[in-house]
């Protein structure tokens, strides 16, 4: 009889197996760079189309106030994952901060000169002569010099109006200034859809070339939960790769949560974002893999322009273990 009740139970154990759900989902959280932009919308349809879910976690995606913001949540642990540029992957992690890019999501640089295109500023020597609203101790400002030195440029003839980052497509459009300091995704969008033309030069192309955003994860998560990061990683790529061959389902999924937001505006966001996935070093390379020398350099330009003090090298600030 205690045979019989004992196979029972085992029976019954392993009915009630094959009958459950497949398995419980890791709970996990994205935190992004900024406020929701066309660059973030594959995010959302990786969650909408059950991407995360299939990976066997449980997502959800939170707005952000700035990269270092971002990087210091994801550092003290309130988020798994965070969507940092690498510049301030670089600077968070080298002032203590246990972060490390687990993912190059976009192995070329965002940050650009955006003007009114009446301005007539079409290449590097244009801006000679003209004014730029910057705002003082910022990445994109203190990697101005750069800009400066690369493309030869006499900085005297260069004037700069100091004003708060919400006030600098202000000053453009009020023609306190005739251009600003940005990105390719955010700022002339902006001055379009309030009826003025712009032009974009962005620091990749004035030979500033910066690795873009990538993935971080807390040193402990990576130590504790590598597999939830390989998964978390392999969601991503595939949301990117998705979002690239559906482009409009991907911005649809974006502004299901944000219906405030312009659906065309978001599309040429994205256009022009996923556009900055690789570099020349990883042309051809799976989505997500970094190259070392892309990192060594941006790691060197922040040492020489913005004073930046570490005994390290890029290799040491990311890792493709999860991505290759």
């Amino acid at each position: 009889m205690r045979r019989l009740l004992k196979y029972g139970v085992l029976a019954g154990l392993a009915a009630a197996t094959l009958t459950a759900p497949a398995g419980a989902q890791d709970k996990a959280s994205l935190r992004l760079n900024w406020q929701l932009l066309g660059f973030h919308a594959p995010f959302y349809y990786g969650v909408e189309k059950g991407y995360y879910k299939d990976a066997g976690i449980e997502l959800s995606v939170s707005e952000g106030r700035g990269g270092a913001a971002t990087a210091q949540a994801v550092g003290a642990g309130s988020d798994a994952f965070g969507l940092v540029d690498a510049g301030t992957v670089i600077v968070s992690a080298a002032k203590g901060i246990p972060i490390k890019s687990v993912m190059s999501l976009m192995n070329s640089g965002v940050f650009a000169v955006v003007a009114r295109k009446e301005s007539g500023i079409t290449k590097a020597k244009d801006l000679e002569g003209k004014t730029i609203a910057v705002t003082a101790g910022d990445a994109l400002t203190q990697l101005f010099p750069a800009v400066v030195t690369f493309n030869k440029l006499d900085e005297s003839k260069i004037k700069f109006v100091n004003v708060d980052a919400a006030s600098k497509v202000i000053a453009v459009l009020e023609k306190r200034a005739d251009a600003t300091l940005g990105s390719i995704d955010a700022q002339s969008f902006v001055m379009e859809a309030k009826g003025v033309p712009a032009s974009v030069l962005s620091y990749d192309d004035l030979g500033v070339k910066l690795v873009g955003f990538s993935i971080v994860v807390n040193d402990q998560t990576a130590a504790s939960k590598p597999d939830l990061v390989k998964r978390f990683v392999k969601a991503t790529r595939k949301s990117f790769e998705e979002a690239l061959k559906n482009p409009d389902a991907a911005v649809a999924a974006a502004v299901k949560v944000k219906p405030e937001l312009d659906p065309k505006v978001v599309r040429q966001q994205m256009d022009v974002s996923l556009a900055k996935l690789e570099s020349a070093n990883t042309a051809g390379k799976p989505l997500g893999v970094g190259a070392v020398a892309d990192w060594d350099n941006t790691l060197n330009l922040l040492k020489t322009y913005q004073k930046l003090e570490t005994t390290k090298t890029g290799s040491d600030f990311f890792t493709n273990a999860y991505a290759e």
